[in-house]
């Protein structure tokens, strides 16, 4: 009997194919050793899977010259059509269609990581799933047909939600984070409304992936994405790997509580039902909420970021405050994982320095002492594109596994 199951022979040998896939799908084109040093896979090892995935028309592997040296490089065997990836937030949709691979001799515009075309919408906050996907529905039509392309071509679908997915179930979690999706299957809900396979993480998870493949995670072992938008998560990279937890919902930092003794009695109320979590303190809403009574008119975090590089004391307060209750939350995860970078992406990314400097100082204040010491803490290198372009890696890798 050939079991596939965790610790069997079978099992092993998938989890190990999975890894050298994953391994290219990372790096575009590497070479055999590239993947034996990414995987920690013997180079024999390494020799033999890739063998066996090009005989199934996964992979293809040829002779190059690099460094003046002759060494074996291997590709993904060409696929044709496209794949799309759908990021929700909780007021936006954002949607990109992507090649699914690189034609034999293409100069890279078609390239896997590089969008097509891309649209977006507003969306009500608390909007509900079946609102939320005709929206998607509309501008996967439209971007499709911006990128020259049919239906047809479409292969998978990925899409990154601002909520936990429960791994087991495949259920949106957490009722006070995205009302209207919460209990929904959302694969299966979702590929019955577009027609194709459907994919669906969390989005932090999606960024992290992203900036893995194309971004600033990219060769770091250990590293954290964090997002800081309308909500607050992160994205954790374990030995080179994302890192999902057992019911794949790691990485919610927004609901640490960091300062339950501010703002109201006992602290703000989180949408979770907790008092004095980060997400209270480091949200879009808080920042503009905390200014906008100050000007008296309503106000988007780019406009508070102009003003704070323009001088505004206040704009800059607001800022500081955020990247130090940022820092201290990423003290206590530095102290246990021992990060190398931390990428930190979402709308308050862009206020670069001004939120990362006030950042640093609390996270060598908060971590255990020599936890933090090395730490490159960075904005996203793909900016407000990545989560779109980690739903895409999402669909990506679907595609690829599900071949042969």
């Amino acid at each position: 009997m050939n079991t596939v199951g965790p610790g069997s022979p079978a099992g092993l040998r998938e989890a190990n194919r999975r890894r050298v896939l994953d391994a290219v799908l990372a790096a575009g084109e590497p070479t055999q050793s590239g993947i034996a040093a990414a995987t920690g896979l013997a180079p024999a090892t390494v020799s033999n899977i890739v063998r066996d995935l090009g005989r199934e028309g996964r992979l293809t592997a040829s002779t190059a010259v690099r460094g003046g040296r002759r060494v074996r490089v291997v590709r993904l065997a060409p696929i044709p059509g496209v794949v799309a990836g759908i990021d929700f937030g909780h007021r936006h949709v954002r949607v990109g269609v992507c090649a699914s691979s690189t034609p034999s001799g293409d100069d890279g515009a078609d390239a896997p990581g590089r969008l097509l075309a891309e649209r977006s919408t507003d969306l009500p906050e608390g909007h509900e799933a079946a609102d939320g996907l005709d929206a998607a529905a509309a501008l996967l039509a439209d971007a499709l047909a911006a990128a020259g392309r049919q239906e047809a071509d479409l292969l998978a679908v990925g899409i990154g939600l601002p909520a936990p997915v429960d791994a087991r179930t495949g259920a949106v979690g957490e009722p006070g984070i995205l009302p209207g999706w919460v209990g929904i299957r959302a694969a299966p809900v979702a590929a019955d409304r577009l027609g194709v396979p459907v994919v669906v993480d969390n989005d932090a998870l999606l960024g992290t992936l992203a900036e893995q493949a194309w971004g600033a995670l990219y060769d770091v072992e250990e590293g954290i994405y964090l997002k800081l938008s309308d909500g607050v998560g992160a994205g954790l990279v374990l030995g080179g790997r994302p890192y999902r937890g057992r019911a794949g919902t790691a990485g919610e930092l927004g609901h640490v509580v960091v300062d339950d003794s501010g703002g109201p009695p006992g602290g703000a109320v989180c949408r979770c039902g907790n008092r004095g979590c980060l997400e209270t303190w480091a949200s879009t809403a808080t920042v503009v909420g905390l200014l906008e009574p100050l000007l008296g008119a309503p106000l988007t975090v780019s406009e508070v970021v102009a003003r704070a590089r323009g001088g505004h004391a206040p704009s800059r307060r607001v800022l500081a405050d955020t990247g130090g209750q940022v820092g201290r939350a990423l003290g206590g995860l530095c102290s246990v994982l021992t990060p190398e970078r931390i990428v930190v992406g979402g709308e308050l990314a862009q206020a670069g320095e001004l939120l990362l400097d006030p950042m640093r100082a609390a996270l060598e204040r908060w971590a255990l002492p020599g936890a933090a010491d090395g730490v490159e803490l960075t904005t996203a290198r793909l900016g407000a594109h990545a989560h779109v372009l980690g739903a895409v890696a999402l669909a990506l890798e679907h595609v690829l596994t599900s071949r042969g």
